[in-house]
């Protein structure tokens, strides 16, 4: 079920199913499975799957940015709550959503992420350096998310869903470090043209 939503948010069945109809799909699913760490975990994982797609992952970022006061973490509504599982499903879910919106948010910002790896360099040599500045902002900020994810990693190597989890984690990281090199270099080659103000954060980059 899982592979073939994530077909369908990809584009692979646009002839039966638009990436935007799937995902109203996925939202009703998660919504009304807020009390399962596992269905929840899943959808998550499938719209941040959709979030790394570039065939689809401009019109995922809006959408999810439309729709980010649905993406509830995990709420467990059983006796069980206390219980030293619960506890960790319920903070890794509550730092998974928390993530997936903070990544929409600055994906909405700057279309960077939206980008092949192979495109990057190119697309930020034509950027302003106001804007390469602004960048590097966004993305520090990306970066200090990610690494809060890993705080339960212990836990999470447990369990398969949760290793997956930390699979698409790491691939963001990847692409955001490539992100944040390309930045670096093209700032450190115009800095003899810098204003003061600008040299003094590029020299915060470096």
């Amino acid at each position: 079920m899982s592979k073939d939503l994530l077909e369908c948010l990809n584009g692979e069945h646009k002839d039966q199913v638009s990436p935007l109809a799937a995902l109203k799909f996925i939202f009703e699913r998660h919504i009304s499975n807020l009390d399962n760490w596992a269905i929840n975990t899943k959808v998550l994982i499938i719209f941040h799957r959709g979030m790394q797609n570039i065939k689809v992952n401009r019109k995922i970022y809006k959408d999810l940015k439309a729709k980010e006061h649905l993406l509830h973490p995990y709420c467990s509504g059983k006796k069980d709550s206390a219980t030293y599982n619960v506890k960790m499903y319920t903070e890794i879910s509550k730092a998974y959503s928390n993530y997936v919106k903070f990544y929409v948010n600055i994906a909405n910002k700057t279309d960077i992420l939206s980008k092949a790896m192979t495109k990057i360099s190119d697309d930020v040599r034509l950027l302003k350096t106001s804007e390469i500045l602004k960048h590097y902002e966004y993305f520090e900020a990306l970066v200090t998310q990610i690494f809060a994810q890993f705080q339960h990693a212990n836990f999470c190597r447990q369990n398969r869903l949760f290793s997956n989890l930390i699979f698409m984690l790491f691939k963001d990281l990847i692409k955001v470090y490539k992100v944040y090199y390309v930045h670096i270099t093209e700032i450190l080659e115009r800095f003899a043209g810098l204003e003061h103000e600008e040299m003094q954060k590029a020299f915060v980059m470096y």
